[in-house]
C-alpha cells in the first residue's frame, strides 16, 4: 500500500504500517482463540512448484516440489503475538522519536516486508518455504540496520550486518540441501519419520546437517562470536530498527530451532553434547565481553545475547533424552526477554541522545534527570537477570558441570544488565565542552509510555514462564514444577550478580568505570598486537606475493612473446628450406642427443 499509493509523509506511512501490524495481531488472536481448546495444529498445504527431474531411481528424487505449508500451533500463535506487540509498541514510540529519521516511507515499508518474512518463517513447515521467508526477513533486516545510508559509520556497520548474517544463512541453506540430497523431502512432517529408515542414511550426514543448521540459526540468534552484526549497528541504526531486530529475531530463530531439533536428536548424543557446550561457552563469554564495553546499547545487546545462548542451551539439552520435556521453557525464556531488550534499546537511545555521548563513563544522574528512561533500564535489567530462573530450575541440575557453567553465565548476565543502569543512572553528570548538564531532559511525554508497555509485557511473559500450565499450553505436554529449592538457588545466583554490580558501583562508581576502561585498553592492546602479528606474517607477505606476481606476469608475457616470435621465425625458415636437408639435420641432432644421454656416457 505504501509503495503504490500516495502515502509518502512520515505520519501517514507510520499509521499505515501500524494498521497492518494491528490487523495481524487481531488475526493472530482470532486464530489463537480457535486453537485454544485444540492440541493438534492447524495445517493447510498448497503446491507452489513441482517439476519432474527423472524417470528412474528413488521415488523421492523423481520430482522436485516446493509446497506452501501453513502450520499454526500454540507456539506459533504466542510467537506471532509477541512479535506483533513488540513491533506495534516500537512503531508507536518511533512516531514521536523518529521524526528526524530519513526516508520514513521506505523505513515503514521495509518493516512491513520484515514482518511478512517473519510470519512466513514461523508458519512454514516446508524447509524450502521456510528458508525463502527467512532470507526475505534477512534482507529486510539489512535494509533496516543500514537505513541511515548518509554516514560513514552507518555504511561500515551496515557491511557487517550484511556479510556476517548472510554467511550464516548460507550455512542454513547448506544444511537444508544436505538433508534433501539424502532424503528428497523438505516437509518436516515427512522428513523426521524417515531419518533412520531411508536406504543409505548415515550418522555422519545427519551430524553435518545438524551442525550447519545450528550455525545458521545461531547467527540470527546473535550468539557469541556471531553477535557483531547486532553490536556494531546498535549505535548507527535507527533506535526503532535496532529494537525491532533485537526483539523479533531471537523469537524467530529459537522457534525455528525448536522445530529442527528432532533432526539434531536423530544424529547422535555427542553432537547434541557439543552443541550444548558451545551454547554454554557463548552464554559465559558474551556477558563477560560486555563488562569491558562502554556503550550502553552494545553492553545490553551482549547481555541479551548471553541470555539467548543460555536459553538455547536449555532448549537443546531438553532434546538430549526422550524423558526430558523442559525444552519449551528455554523458548519461553527468550519470548519473555524480547520485549525487555526492545525497551532497553529505546531507553538507552533516549539517554545517549540527551547526554550527547556514547560513553557510559561520561553519563550519569539519569535517575534524577531522566527518571522514566532510567526506570525502564532498571526494569529491563531485572527481567534479563531473572528471566531464566524458571527454565534453569526445570531443566538444569545445580550439581552438574553444566549447571555450574550456566550458573556462571546467569551471574555474569545479571552483572552486565544492571551495570548499564548503574553507569548511566547514578553518579554526577559532568559538564563537558559545548555540553550543559542542566539542559538534559527526558524524552517527550507522548513517547514515555511505550517502553513501559514493553516492560510490562516482558514481566507478564516472565511470570507466565514460571507456570507449568503456560508451558503445557505451548507444547501440549505435561510439565511438573521444580522443587522450591531449585527456584531458590537460581534466584540466589541472579541476586548475587545484581548485588556484586551494586556493591562495585556503590563503593566507587568512578573506580568501576576506571577498571572497565583499563580492561578495555588491555583488550584493545591485545587486539592491536594480534592485528600487527597478522599484518606482519600474513597480510604483508600476501601483498608482497601479489606485487611480485604483478611484476612477473608482464615479464613472463614478454618472454613468452619473444619465444613465440622466435619459434615462428624458425617455422618460417623451416618451411622455406628444402625438406631432405632439414630431415637429415634433425636426424643427426636427435642421434647426438640420444648418444649423450645414454647411460654409458653419463657414467
Amino acid at each position: 500500500m505504501i509503495a503504490i499509493s500516495t502515502v509518502r509523509t512520515r505520519r501517514a506511512a507510520a499509521n499505515t504500517t501500524l494498521l497492518g501490524v494491528l490487523v495481524s495481531l487481531a488475526a493472530t488472536l482470532l486464530v489463537g482463540w480457535g486453537l485454544a481448546r485444540r492440541t493438534a495444529p492447524f495445517i493447510a498445504s498448497y503446491v507452489y512448484l513441482t517439476s519432474s527431474v527423472a524417470f528412474s531411481g528413488p521415488q523421492n528424487f523423481q520430482s522436485f516440489e516446493i509446497d506452501i505449508v501453513l502450520r499454526v500451533d500454540h507456539l506459533t500463535v504466542v510467537a506471532l503475538a509477541v512479535i506483533d506487540l513488540c513491533v506495534a509498541l516500537v512503531l508507536a514510540w518511533n512516531r514521536v522519536m523518529g521524526r528526524n529519521e530519513p526516508g520514513p516511507a521506505r523505513f515503514n515499508a521495509v518493516i512491513s516486508i520484515f514482518l511478512f518474512g517473519a510470519f512466513g518463517t514461523l508458519m512454514g513447515s516446508d524447509l524450502a518455504e521456510m528458508f525463502t521467508f527467512w532470507a526475505l526477513c534477512g534482507g529486510a533486516t539489512y535494509l533496516l540496520l543500514a537505513h541511515r545510508w548518509g554516514t560513514e559509520d552507518a555504511f561500515r556497520a551496515g557491511r557487517v550486518a550484511l556479510a556476517l548474517p548472510f554467511l550464516t544463512d548460507l550455512f542454513l541453506l547448506c544444511g537444508i540441501a544436505t538433508l534433501y540430497s539424502r532424503y528428497g523431502k523438505q516437509n518436516l512432517a515427512d522428513l523426521v519419520p524417515i531419518l533412520h529408515t531411508t536406504a543409505g542414511w548415515t550418522v555422519r550426514q545427519l551430524v553435518v546437517a545438524s551442525v550447519l543448521l545450528f550455525v545458521g540459526v545461531a547467527g540470527r540468534l546473535a550468539l557469541w562470536p556471531l553477535h557483531s552484526w547486532i553490536t556494531s549497528t546498535a549505535t548507527t541504526a535507527p533506535p526503532a530498527a535496532s529494537a525491532i531486530v533485537q526483539a523479533v529475531w531471537p523469537v524467530l530463530a529459537i522457534t525455528v530451532l525448536y522445530r529442527l531439533l528432532p533432526i539434531f536428536h536423530a544424529s547422535n548424543q555427542q553432537t547434541m553434547r557439543d552443541l550444548v557446550i558451545a551454547c554454554g561457552v557463548s552464554a559465559v563469554l558474551a556477558p563477560l565481553a560486555s563488562l569491558i564495553g562502554r556503550e550502553p546499547r552494545q553492553v545490553f545487546a551482549l547481555a541479551g545475547s548471553g541470555l539467548a545462548a543460555l536459553a538455547t542451551a536449555i532448549v537443546i539439552h531438553g532434546f538430549q533424552y526422550p524423558a526430558f520435556t523442559f525444552a519449551v521453557a528455554g523458548v519461553a525464556c527468550i519470548y519473555a526477554a524480547a520485549p525487555a531488550r526492545a525497551a532497553a534499546t529505546l531507553a538507552a537511545s533516549s539517554i545517549a541522545a540527551a547526554m550527547r555521548t556514547l560513553d557510559m563513563g561520561e553519563m550519569g544522574d539519569a535517575l534524577r534527570r531522566m527518571r522514566s528512561s532510567a526506570v525502564v533500564l532498571l526494569g529491563a535489567a531485572l527481567v534479563i537477570g531473572f528471566g531464566a530462573v524458571g527454565a534453569l530450575a526445570l531443566g538444569v541440575d545445580t550439581r552438574s558441570r553444566f549447571g555450574v557453567t550456566l550458573g556462571e553465565a546467569l551471574f555474569l548476565i545479571a552483572i552486565a544488565a544492571l551495570r548499564v543502569f548503574l553507569s548511566v543512572g547514578i553518579g554526577p553528570l559532568l559538564r563537558r565542552r559545548a555540553f550543559d548538564p542542566d539542559r538534559v531532559r527526558d524524552a517527550p511525554r507522548p513517547a514515555l509510555g511505550w517502553p513501559y508497555w514493553l516492560l510490562l509485557l516482558a514481566i507478564a511473559l516472565t511470570l507466565a514462564s514460571l507456570l507449568t500450565a503456560s508451558l503445557g499450553f505451548l507444547d501440549a505436554k505435561t510439565h511438573h514444577a521444580a522443587k522450591p529449592g531449585a527456584y531458590a538457588i537460581w534466584l540466589a545466583v541472579a541476586v548475587a550478580g545484581f548485588a556484586a554490580a551494586g556493591f562495585a558501583y556503590g563503593t566507587s562508581r568512578e573506580g568501576a568505570m576506571r577498571a572497565t576502561a583499563w580492561f578495555n585498553a588491555a583488550v584493545d592492546a591485545q587486539l592491536t598486537a594480534a592485528a600487527a602479528f597478522l599484518d606482519r606474517f600474513l597480510v604483508v607477505p600476501s601483498f608482497k606475493v601479489v606485487d611480485r606476481a604483478t611484476e612477473w606476469i608482464p615479464v613472463g608475457d614478454g618472454a613468452i612473446a619473444r619465444a613465440s616470435l622466435m619459434s615462428g621465425r624458425l617455422a618460417t625458415t623451416a618451411v622455406r628450406a628444402p625438406a631432405v636437408p632439414v630431415l637429415i639435420v634433425m636426424t643427426v641432432l636427435l642421434a647426438l642427443l640420444i648418444a649423450l644421454l645414454s647411460p654409458g656416457v653419463l657414467r
